[in-house]
């Protein structure tokens, strides 16, 4: 990585912690009329200093096999809606090794949710639980042989998932059959079990997908953004 990659990576984490912090903001903050209208001219500036060319998207950094190549790993966290650093979207979600309680390996994923993801009264929506699983139950496939693709998530909604508290995500490969993977996690708030979900996994040719998507309607990608 060349200082000028470094540096560039470094000031898009700042400006992507900057946008989630302005996003909890006006969502949270009662703004007088003047500072909203402020606020948003500023806005346009910066999403006009934001303009440029069309950033490959992770699936393009590494040819064939996105899915087992390092550049295309890379790439998706930066810019996941789940844990992308570079994407203001995502909370971050942040995934690592682990284990469990009965030492079996798992994937521990660790973060606190801002009220812009709330839905229930200081509980995380349900759809963003189901969607932190989704991505916690995805990586766990890498403690197994064969990659996939979402084919059936079900998620029991125990207790609200607070916001504004630390979670804790453990998710596990609980059986594997050829191209079939069975995936379970857990969502803790301390030591509180708050959800648990297992995901169907079925190993995929990426290749054939980025095909197949790149022909329906509306795919093409502009030049610029």
């Amino acid at each position: 990585m060349t200082d000028r990659d470094s540096t560039s990576r470094e000031e898009g984490l700042a400006l992507a912690t900057e946008l989630r912090h302005i996003a909890e903001a006006l969502v949270v903050a009662d703004l007088e009329p003047e500072d909203v209208a402020a606020a948003h001219r500023l806005a346009t500036a910066l999403r006009e200093r934001l303009t440029g060319p069309r950033r490959p998207r992770w699936y393009d950094a590494a040819g064939a096999h996105p899915e087992s190549a390092p550049e295309a790993r890379h790439a998706y966290l930066a810019q996941s809606p789940i844990r992308g650093h570079l994407n203001p979207v995502a909370p971050p979600l942040v995934l690592g090794p682990g284990t469990r309680g009965n030492g079996a390996r798992c994937v521990v994923g660790e973060l606190q949710m801002g009220r812009r993801y709330e839905g229930p009264p200081h509980g995380v929506h349900g759809g963003w639980v189901a969607a932190l699983f989704d991505e916690a139950l995805g990586a766990a496939q890498s403690l197994g042989d064969t990659p996939g693709m979402t084919a059936v998530l079900k998620v029991r909604y125990r207790q609200i998932t607070p916001v504004k508290q630390p979670l804790r995500f453990e998710a596990w490969i609980h059986e594997q059959r050829g191209r079939r993977t069975v995936a379970r996690a857990t969502c803790h708030a301390g030591d509180r079990l708050t959800a648990d979900a297992e995901g169907i996994f079925i190993g995929v040719d990426f290749d054939e997908v980025e095909e197949r998507m790149s022909r329906a309607p509306g795919s093409s990608d502009d030049a610029a953004v």
